[in-house]
């Protein structure tokens, strides 16, 4: 578990890495609050071990994941240095990358049914801002103004977050995880709004069974990102 803890830790840095303004003020990728904790296949989700009983992950697959992780983690620091002297587009293609590799590495220790249900508890933890992901707006059918008016939401609403953040240490922290759950909320709203009805229901559709989240390490109240609006089931009860 430790070994799993410090590679999502790496992943989160490249996460931070690539939303950091490049030349020009323009972004790597950059989806939006909770992009961090499902990249890479879910690996962030599979350190819940609420995660692990849900996709049925056994004693001898948890072995080999902490093994694979092992394996990768000395490959990550020379990759976010990279990133952090690439442009922007060089930091996607080089996240592109990682993460079919993640990707290819888990389809060797995952079934095919437990890869699956990861993607939609992935879909379910990131909320609304995973449409910004190439591969969901596929397929979704994004248009490009679509896109194009969900960058603009996500950006706004990383603006409002990074002012939440920069309340300082003396801030009132219940105060700002409240706070922080209204904006995600708001976020996903907005998002959803983008979509035409029929897109709405295949998103619905994406996410599967409504997973509920325990309280996250990293402060979201779905644990890795709050509950995703029009997802079902209605407000999850932490």
């Amino acid at each position: 578990m430790k070994k799993l803890m410090v590679m999502f830790a790496m992943l989160a840095l490249v996460t931070t890495a690539l939303a950091q303004p490049g030349p020009g003020g323009r972004r790597g990728m950059g989806p939006g609050m909770g992009m961090g904790f499902g990249m890479g296949g879910g690996f962030g989700l599979l350190m819940m071990p609420e995660v692990q009983k849900e996709i049925n992950l056994t004693e001898q697959q948890k072995q080999q994941l902490q093994q694979l992780m092992a394996e990768q983690r000395e490959q990550m620091m020379p990759l976010m240095q990279q990133m952090r002297d690439a442009t922007p587009e060089q930091r996607q293609k080089l996240m592109e990358q990682v993460m079919q590799k993640w990707d290819q590495a888990l389809g060797k220790v995952l079934q095919p049914e437990q890869k699956a249900r990861l993607r939609e508890l992935q879909l379910q933890a990131e909320g609304a801002s995973a449409l910004a992901r190439p591969d969901v707006a596929k397929e979704l059918n994004l248009n490009d103004e679509q896109k194009r008016k969900i960058s603009d939401i996500l950006a706004q609403y990383r603006q409002k977050q990074r002012q939440l953040w920069q309340q300082g240490p003396g801030a009132d922290r219940e105060a700002m995880f409240q706070q922080m759950q209204q904006l995600r909320q708001q976020m996903d709203k907005e998002l959803l709004a983008v979509l035409t009805e029929q897109q709405q229901q295949q998103w619905k559709k994406m996410q599967g069974k409504p997973f509920q989240f325990p309280r996250g390490p990293f402060g979201g109240g779905r644990g890795f990102g709050g509950p995703p609006a029009g997802a079902g089931g209605g407000r999850r009860q932490l």
